[in-house]
C-alpha cells in the first residue's frame, strides 16, 4: 500500500483545475459508495481515468467553473448544490457519469487521503 498522503482541501483544487487547454485535468480516484435512502453502500469504486464534469450554460458552452463563480452562471439544470452536499459529478471516459461524496474519497492519484 503506498503510504503518502495527500489532504481532500489539495485533491479539490486538483480536481477542480484545468489543463492548457482549458479541459479539466484527468486523475485516478478510490471511493466508498454509500446510499442513505436506500441503506446500501460500502463497495469500494476505483476510476482509473476521470475528470470533473462539465457544466452546460443555455448558450450550450461546457464550462469548467471555479467553485467560486460557480452560481453566477446560467444553468440549463437545477444546481446539484455540491459545495453544500460534499458531493462532485465525475465523468468517466465512455461518457458515463458519477456522482461522489468527497469525504468518502480514500485514494487520489494513488496517494491516501486525509482530512
Amino acid at each position: 500500500m503506498n503510504s503518502e498522503f495527500i489532504r481532500l482541501w489539495d485533491v479539490l483544487e486538483i480536481m477542480d483545475s484545468v489543463d492548457a487547454h482549458g479541459k479539466p485535468v484527468r486523475f485516478q480516484v478510490k471511493y466508498v459508495t454509500a446510499n442513505r435512502t436506500t441503506k446500501e453502500g460500502g463497495e469500494i469504486i476505483e476510476l482509473k481515468d476521470a475528470c470533473k464534469c462539465s457544466v452546460k450554460t443555455r448558450k450550450g458552452e461546457e464550462i469548467f467553473p471555479e467553485k467560486k463563480h460557480f452560481h453566477t452562471i446560467e444553468r440549463i439544470s437545477k444546481d446539484p448544490r455540491h459545495w453544500t452536499n460534499s458531493t462532485r459529478n465525475i465523468l468517466l471516459p465512455n461518457g458515463q457519469k458519477r456522482k461522489l461524496h468527497i469525504r468518502l474519497i480514500i485514494e487520489f492519484n494513488h496517494k491516501r487521503v486525509c482530512y
